[in-house]
């Protein structure tokens, strides 16, 4: 019995020996830093890897004896960790060694191990946040010259609607000149010619803005917008292009929408792209029944734009297709426009999409949700 025993106790060293072996090699090789502190921050167990990420050897790390010399203070809150039993996803810059900044991102869970009350998991995200940083840019100019090709194809209208009111001025400015020339107009006249020039200077600024808005190159700003506005705006920049097509231009906005979180150019830039493709789906259809009709209506906690045109629709095997990058039916077309839209609006947490009506037309649709 007593050599059973004995060979029991031996197998039992040998595994807790193995386990112990098996923990130290795969804290060594593991990416992430861990720690356990006790209640007071200090130190009970500091993982043999911290150099990869922080540059400091273990001894190093010992002497700074606790925690927060490490990941700086006020981390946690222990009442939080206390009553959730874990903190997930904490995101935290710290200085390594060599005097670089490093990004983590941190997980704490309460435990009772030798001592240690709180266990600590680091992991370095530094260059993952470059990367998403580096895309986020790359997407930011990628809108940009959508946005730039976009007014490109609007520079018609866009002179029509700047020359109307610069003529306007011009002939007002010139009867204004005559009168007083020939001392014959009234003050009353002369007050209204003034006004006449002033409202046809504001209309030539406003539309000087919009496209100003949309070829500037600029990061994303979320601001409560209402978006009939940004409709109505739109509508306006478009209306020499749909008369020069022959298109019928309708609005159906609803009142008393909630404004939405949005940038102002990015949902312009989407709105605007939808208006133009349907004015381009409409190419040969019957005079008579080119339409373009815009629509705001609230949906699910926010507000939805649709964008209805009366042309040849979407065949079905084109559907699943028409937000992909680099998708394109136009001859001279290069297939971004909807998927940057689309990318714009997932950005602001909402969604678009198409619908077809059986070869008389298409329906595209993006909510956005209402500002906080």
């Amino acid at each position: 019995m007593s050599g059973s025993g004995n060979g029991g106790r031996t197998r039992a060293y040998e595994a807790l020996r193995d386990s112990e072996e098996l923990h130290r090699a795969t804290l060594s090789n593991i990416s992430d830093a861990v720690f356990l502190t006790d209640d007071d921050g200090v130190f009970t167990f500091i993982c043999p890897n911290v150099d990869v990420i922080f540059g400091y050897v273990p001894d190093e790390v010992q002497a700074m004896r606790r925690i927060d010399r490490l990941l700086g203070e006020n981390l946690f809150d222990r009442a939080e960790l206390a009553a959730r039993g874990e903190i997930r996803n904490i995101e935290r810059e710290v200085t390594a060694k060599s005097g670089e900044q490093r990004a983590l991102l941190i997980h704490l869970k309460a435990v009772s191990i030798q001592g240690g009350t709180v266990l600590y998991s680091c992991r370095d995200v530094t260059e993952r946040k470059r990367m998403a940083e580096e895309l986020r840019a790359a997407r930011l100019d990628l809108a940009h010259a959508s946005r730039l090709a976009l007014v490109g194809e609007l520079m018609a209208s866009i002179s029509h609607e700047i020359r109307q009111p610069l003529t306007s001025i011009l002939g007002n400015t010139s009867a204004g000149l005559l009168m007083l020339d020939t001392r014959r107009g009234e003050p009353g006249e002369i007050r209204e010619i003034l006004d006449d020039i002033r409202q046809q200077a504001r209309r030539a600024v406003d539309v000087m803005e919009r496209v100003r808005a949309l070829v500037c190159k600029r990061p994303l700003e979320l601001r409560a917008l209402d978006v009939n506005d940004v409709a109505g705006g739109l509508l306006r920049l478009v209306e020499g292009d749909a008369r020069r097509r022959g298109i019928a231009l309708l609005s159906e906005l609803a009142p008393s929408l909630p404004p939405v979180g949005a940038d102002p150019v990015c949902l312009q830039q989407v709105v605007l792209n939808l208006i133009v493709n349907g004015m381009d789906a409409m190419n040969g259809a019957d005079g008579e029944t080119r339409q373009l009709t815009v629509r705001t209506s609230r949906r699910d906690g926010g507000v939805e734009i649709a964008v209805s045109d009366t042309g040849h629709g979407i065949p079905a095997e084109r559907m699943p297709k028409i937000f992909d990058a680099f998708f394109t039916t136009k001859r001279d077309g290069i297939g971004l426009g909807l998927a940057i839209a689309r990318s714009i609006v997932e950005a602001h947490g909402g969604q678009i999409w198409a619908e077809d009506h059986a070869g008389r037309g298409a329906t595209f649709r993006l909510t956005v949700p209402a500002s906080a």
